[in-house]
C-alpha cells in the first residue's frame, strides 16, 4: 500500500518548511527523477566531468609559475579554455534544470502519478532550447554585474534564480521569466538569497566529503615525494575527481527544488488572502 502523500507546491512556506517539503518531494520522486537524469543528463555531467579533469591537467601543463615570460604567453589559451569550459558547464547544467522543472511541471499540473515518463522527453527538446537560452542571458547579466563590483553579480544571480522555473511553467517566454523573477525575488529577497546559500553549502559539503580521500592523498604524495606536481598524481586520483564533479552537479537538483518551492511561496504572497468566516 501507497501511503505517501502528493506534494503541494502551491501554497505558502516558511523558510524551514520549504526545506523539508523539498527533501521530502525528492525522497518520493527519487526513482523516476534518477530514470529521467541518467538517460538523458548524466552522460553530458560525465563528459563534462571528463574534460575538466583534461582542462585542469592542460593548464597545469602549461602554466610555470617560475617563468613568467611563459606564463603571460600561456594566459589567454588558458582563460579561452576557461570560457569554453564554462559555457558547456552552463550547457549540462541548462539540461538538468530542463530536464527536472518539466517533470516538477508534470507532477503539479496532472498530479503524482498521473503522468508518464515519456511526456517529460516529449517536452525536453523545446525546453532545453529555452532553457539554454536563458542560461547563457543570466550568465551575461551575472558577469556584468561581476564586473561592476562583484556585489551587482551576486544580486542579478540570486534575483534572477527563479526564473528557471518561471519560465517552463508559466511558459510566457524569455523576458517574462525575467521581469517576474526581478519582481518576485524583490519581495523576499534575503529568504531567496538564503536558499541559494544553502542549496550550495550543502553540494560543497557533500563535494569535500566525497574530494577529501584525494586532497589528502594528493598532499601525500607530494610531502614524500612521490609526486613533483599533481600531473604526476596516478590515474585514480583523476578518476575520483570525475566522481565528485558527477555528484556534486546531479546534486543541484537539491537547490533547484528550493527555488520551485520558493516561487510558489512567492507568487502566493502576490495575492491576497481570504478572508476568514466569522460566525
Amino acid at each position: 500500500m501507497n501511503t505517501e502523500q502528493e506534494i503541494q507546491f502551491r501554497k505558502r512556506r516558511e523558510l524551514g518548511t520549504i526545506f523539508s517539503d523539498s527533501f521530502l518531494f525528492l525522497k518520493q520522486e527519487i526513482k523516476p527523477i534518477s530514470k529521467l537524469v541518467s538517460v538523458y543528463v548524466l552522460p553530458f555531467i560525465i563528459l563534462y566531468a571528463i574534460v575538466q579533469v583534461y582542462l585542469q591537467k592542460n593548464i597545469l601543463g602549461k602554466i610555470d609559475l617560475s617563468d613568467t615570460e611563459n606564463l603571460m604567453a600561456n594566459i589567454g589559451p588558458v582563460y579561452l579554455n576557461i570560457l569554453i569550459f564554462s559555457l558547456f558547464g552552463l550547457f549540462v547544467q541548462a539540461l538538468l534544470i530542463a530536464t527536472f522543472y518539466t517533470y516538477i511541471d508534470l507532477y503539479i499540473k496532472k498530479g503524482k502519478g498521473n503522468f508518464d515518463i515519456s511526456e517529460v522527453s516529449n517536452q525536453l527538446f523545446s525546453n532545453g532550447l529555452l532553457t539554454i537560452a536563458l542560461s547563457l542571458l543570466i550568465f551575461v547579466i551575472v558577469v556584468f554585474g561581476i564586473i561592476l563590483c562583484i556585489l551587482p553579480g551576486i544580486y542579478f544571480a540570486v534575483t534572477l534564480s527563479p526564473a528557471f522555473f518561471i519560465l517552463l511553467f508559466e511558459r510566457q517566454g524569455i523576458g517574462n521569466a525575467i521581469t517576474r523573477s526581478a519582481y518576485l525575488a524583490n519581495r523576499q529577497w534575503l529568504a531567496t538569497f538564503a536558499i541559494n546559500i544553502i542549496g550550495l553549502i550543502i553540494i560543497w559539503v557533500v563535494s569535500l566529503i566525497i574530494s577529501f580521500p584525494s586532497m589528502i592523498a594528493g598532499f601525500t604524495f607530494t610531502v614524500m615525494g612521490q609526486a613533483q606536481t599533481p600531473l604526476e598524481y596516478p590515474t585514480w586520483f583523476w578518476v575520483l575527481s570525475v566522481f565528485s564533479t558527477v555528484v556534486t552537479s546531479v546534486l543541484y537538483v537539491i537547490p533547484y527544488t528550493f527555488l520551485a518551492m520558493q516561487y510558489f511561496n512567492l507568487d502566493e504572497l502576490t495575492k491576497p488572502e481570504l478572508p476568514s468566516n466569522k460566525i
